[in-house]
């Protein structure tokens, strides 16, 4: 390596190493509404202008700690199935600068953008569609933000699964069809239209309880 390449390797370690040390770290406590302490809660801090979310998991004594935050305004917020709780806003953070901010759940409804597509696959209704959309829909994207967090009629619905026919169609255009299409649409209708026949909370249906599993520590791992 030649020596301006080593001042520059070396520049570039420093300023990686610096931007690390002069990072803010949020910290705090997940409670239920019982005030035990809340394990596997999504703890997301979003920078109010780049829009950059940092997320953390809290542990089994309900403890979160996000680190090497760019300095910057943040929302923080929780995101538990079944639960909710008020955003905070940190305010301004600097540079090296910690700031604390605890939580207390409170119980809600779940809601269905909020279930697993695994749930989804043991509690919607059985039918054709239903097995077109897991096979060559969920291949790309999952259901919760492009399905369930929506309400459209018929025809918005033949829309949108035209609009993916079109996007997609380097990998669609041979293996779906326009019955494919059409089935999918009325389907989709069904769960999330006008209409809908399922229930407001899928904790209502009889077999919810079958689908849900235990949070496991090494889930911490991922965030």
């Amino acid at each position: 390596m030649s020596s301006r390449s080593k001042i520059l390797a070396l520049v570039w370690i420093s300023v990686s190493l610096g931007a690390s040390n002069y990072a803010a770290t949020l910290t705090g406590t997940v409670k239920d509404p019982s005030g035990v302490p809340f394990e596997g809660a999504f703890v997301q801090a979003q920078n109010s202008k780049t829009k950059i979310t940092f997320m953390a998991l809290s542990d089994k004594q309900g403890h979160y700690r996000v680190e090497k935050l760019p300095a910057g305004e943040y929302t923080v917020q929780i995101k538990a199935t079944g639960y909710r709780s008020d955003p905070q806003k940190s305010g301004t953070l600097q540079a090296d600068q910690n700031a604390a901010f605890d939580f207390a759940l409170q119980k809600s409804p779940v809601r269905w953008n909020e279930i697993s597509i695994y749930q989804a696959k043991k509690l919607w209704p059985e039918s054709k569609a239903k097995d077109t959309i897991f096979d060559k829909c969920f291949v790309c994207h999952g259901f919760q933000t492009r399905m369930a967090s929506v309400r459209r009629d018929e025809d918005g619905w033949k829309d949108r699964v035209a609009y993916m026919r079109d996007a997609m169609h380097f990998s669609l255009s041979w293996r779906f069809t326009d019955q494919d299409a059409a089935d999918v649409a009325s389907y989709l209708n069904s769960l999330y239209g006008q209409e809908s026949v399922l229930p407001k909370s899928p904790e209502e249906m009889p077999n919810y309880k079958d689908t849900l599993r235990p949070f496991r520590s090494e889930a911490m791992n991922i965030a």
